[in-house]
């Protein structure tokens, strides 16, 4: 069962006390689906930084923004997957007016007042989850950032450095993040001999609700329980609305010029590669994770989907760019549009791997020739024509996706 991936009774390894599970199915709630508009206002701001002409820094500055908004929108979506009923109303609103304030800072986010605003706002974010983990006494396996706050130091730091060291901190924090990620839980699990006994010496009473509160042994650190069927569809509409925001670039480019010939070719081509997008997402994937059935540890699941809802998102700037400026010569918009492509593509590709057969088949006859047509757009951004260059990134998601259902036939849908 896909529970014991995330969040069994009683670890296998290291025989910690976890929280039980839920009982029967249960969806986003109001209050979940509430939270989650402030990520539409979010991937909206995070994706004009990928409009015009972007250089390397501005790419940069995108991917560290987007995993900045991504961090703190995970964390509290998995408070409220972990307290279920017991979410506070409150901390989900906290949490939100956070996420608002960091969108809203994200356009002139490179001047002095609004990269503090965004860095104050995501430092209360995350301090914010962090304290409801410390006031829960549990920590989630396999993503120990949504407890431990040791990377928000550099952003902290950030709010008297100037342009342009302010990302590189920025970045830093990040990073320490995801090396807690990969330390943490072998080093919790393996050393503090005395803390194991400890653990393993708490009970949960079954009878109490799953907001953390034990028989006996109170205030002793546990395992939280992830509800995997939740945290699937959560991760699924977090991509459908990235999804979404792909479709309003594109309406929105097309608007902006005349209807001519060009545009006319190539706004099917844009709206084709986002249709079968959302197909290998969410059709044939799991939680918004092309082409994913058989799902990693939570931390990994996590990294794909965050590297996921970038690539996607960038892919949709880069082809609602590429629609409105048919008439003018801008190579970055393609670029832009294939490096998206080919992120998306590489998701996919370690996604398949994890399939019991056709392996070496899905990297030659599959990921390959798709990534080569990404290649070729980035090669010819300043020569081929933009329409063209549409329908061949169209040609490489769509090729992925007939190889996909041709080596992997089990991640069709029923």
């Amino acid at each position: 069962m896909l529970g014991r991936q995330y969040g069994p009774h009683v670890h296998p390894q290291t025989s910690e006390p976890s929280l039980p599970a839920p009982a029967g199915a249960r969806h986003a709630s109001w209050l979940e689906l509430f939270f989650d508009l402030v990520a539409v206002a979010g991937v909206a701001q995070l994706a004009h930084l990928l409009h015009g002409d972007p250089d390397a820094r501005d790419v940069g500055l995108y991917v560290v923004l987007f995993a900045a908004f991504w961090t703190v929108w995970i964390s509290f979506t998995l408070y409220g997957n972990v307290a279920a009923e017991t979410t506070r109303t409150r901390t989900l609103l906290l949490g939100m007016a956070c996420l608002t304030v960091m969108a809203a800072a994200v356009h002139g986010v490179q001047e002095g007042d609004r990269g503090r605003t965004f860095a104050v706002a995501y430092v209360v974010a995350r301090l914010i989850a962090g304290r409801v983990w410390e006031h829960r006494h549990q920590r989630v396996r396999g993503w120990p950032a949504a407890r431990f706050t040791a990377g928000v130091t550099p952003w902290v730091m950030s709010l008297w450095v100037q342009e342009p060291a302010r990302p590189w901190l920025w970045a830093a924090g990040l990073a320490v993040d995801l090396l807690l990620a990969v330390t943490v839980p072998a080093r919790r699990g393996d050393g503090h001999p005395g803390r194991r006994v400890e653990q393993r010496a708490a009970s949960v009473d079954p009878a109490s609700p799953a907001d953390g509160k034990f028989s006996e042994g109170a205030g002793k650190e546990t395992l939280a329980r992830v509800d995997v069927e939740h945290l699937t569809e959560r991760l699924g509409l977090f991509v459908l609305i990235v999804l979404g925001e792909g479709v309003y670039q594109l309406v929105d480019g097309v608007s902006e010029g005349p209807w001519d010939t060009a545009r006319r070719l190539s706004a099917p081509a844009a709206f084709l590669t986002l249709v079968v997008m959302w197909s290998l997402c969410l059709r044939r994937g799991l939680g918004g994770i092309p082409l994913l059935r058989t799902p990693p540890a939570l931390g990994a699941v996590l990294a794909f989907h965050c590297c996921t809802a970038a690539a996607v998102a960038a892919l949709g700037a880069g082809l609602g760019g590429v629609v409105a400026d048919l008439g003018d010569t801008r190579p970055d918009q393609s670029l832009i549009m294939a490096a998206g492509a080919g992120a998306y593509i590489l998701i996919a590709a370690g996604a398949g791997m994890r399939n019991t057969s056709g392996r070496t088949t899905w990297l030659l006859a599959g990921v390959l020739p798709a990534a080569a047509l990404c290649t070729t757009v980035a090669l010819t951004a300043d020569a081929l024509p933009s329409a063209r260059q549409a329908w061949v990134i169209t040609a490489s998601i769509a090729w992925l996706s007939a190889a996909a259902r041709t080596i992997f036939p089990a991640c069709d849908p029923g």
